[in-house]
């Protein structure tokens, strides 16, 4: 008797064997077939122009890590001093989107061109300061009056200079702006072609580190918060609202990696900027890297149309409508929750 019901046990067994190795082998083969079909989508070929400065450590981060590739990106990463000539390439056609400032942002709309930010990636009040001459007897902010303050024109580090001076009883006609680009500043400084400098960083730790005892730097972190902003024009995004969505998403995984691994995203950012490492871990609890669209953005664009209509920095006369130049649909996308633009 157990002899014969051993064999339709066995039999029962088998069979419920072959139908699950069925089923697995279906389940193997369509998830085969959907990754083989996911690899073998064309990848859309996108340049994003990036200045050599850790405040576009995302952007950095998300190419190192092949984030824009797992998007279906082919991102050729065209490389500048700073960001007012990489939107100067987003502008002039050579590249789809600029890792930029909001000061340079602010002037290129001012003067009529059509750009929107799709996504700010780096905030910081502690971005900016003003490095002087303690030799020249540059102690206290007074001193700068009567003085020669080197600045690249149209960025954050001028608007920072001015915003400087006003907050501290210092009108902007009693001292001398120099335009140096950023490279300049040190040397300018150190070789006492300017009084004093106000830039960003790292040249203002080469510039405090070569000044030693004979400079003295200005700081005030109520001054300003810069933001620094992932932008393209409003022609390339009503065409590729898809490549903007990817970009964002592909952001948004570098500031998790960025968040997990700081020592990783440290070396990543020091490769690409060519920084000694442990100068840039000194500087970079000062960052906040996250992927949004806030309120304040708004707010600090307004400030500094304000700022550069008043002193005559621009020809225009009225204030845009910045509603009109942020676009909302990809962080709508991708993260809702970081969309905090009031509309």
């Amino acid at each position: 008797m157990k002899n014969r019901n051993v064999a339709p046990s066995i039999r029962h067994h088998l069979t419920w064997v072959v139908i699950m190795f069925a089923v697995t082998a279906g389940c193997v083969f369509f998830i085969v077939r959907a990754h083989l079909q996911q690899k073998t989508l064309p990848l859309k070929n996108v340049t994003i122009a990036i200045p050599t400065l850790p405040f576009t450590a995302l952007a950095q981060i998300a190419q190192q890590q092949g984030f824009y590739l797992q998007e279906g990106l082919l991102v050729t990463p065209q490389v500048y001093p700073y960001g007012k000539p990489a939107l100067q390439a987003v502008m002039d056609g050579s590249a789809d989107f600029a890792v930029v400032a909001e000061t340079p942002f602010t002037f290129a709309v001012l003067n009529g061109k059509k750009i929107s930010i799709v996504a700010t990636i780096l905030t910081s009040s502690e971005a900016h300061a003003i490095v002087a001459r303690k030799d020249r007897g540059i102690i206290k902010y007074d001193d700068l009056k009567g003085r020669s303050i080197g600045a690249t024109l149209g960025t954050s580090g001028h608007f920072f200079m001015d915003a400087f001076l006003i907050a501290h009883g210092i009108s902007i006609a009693d001292v001398k702006v120099v335009d140096l680009k950023p490279e300049e500043m040190v040397d300018a400084l150190a070789n006492g072609t300017v009084d004093a400098i106000s830039t960003w960083q790292p040249f203002l730790f080469y510039a405090q580190q070569k000044m030693g005892d004979r400079g003295v730097s200005f700081k005030d972190e109520d001054i300003h918060r810069l933001t620094f902003n992932i932008i393209a024009t409003h022609d390339f995004i009503r065409h590729n609202p898809e490549q903007v969505a990817k970009v964002i998403r592909a952001l948004v995984k570098a500031e998790e990696f960025a968040i997990r691994d700081p020592v990783a995203a440290q070396k990543i950012v020091a490769d690409f900027c060519h920084l000694d490492r442990e100068v840039l871990r000194q500087f970079w609890p000062a960052y906040s890297f996250q992927v949004t669209l806030d309120q304040s953005l708004l707010l600090a664009l307004e400030d500094e149309s304000q700022w550069a209509m008043a002193n005559g920095l621009v020809k225009k006369r009225q204030m845009p409508n910045y509603l009109n130049f942020i676009y909302y649909d990809g962080m709508q996308s991708v993260k809702p929750e970081r969309l905090m633009i009031l509309r």
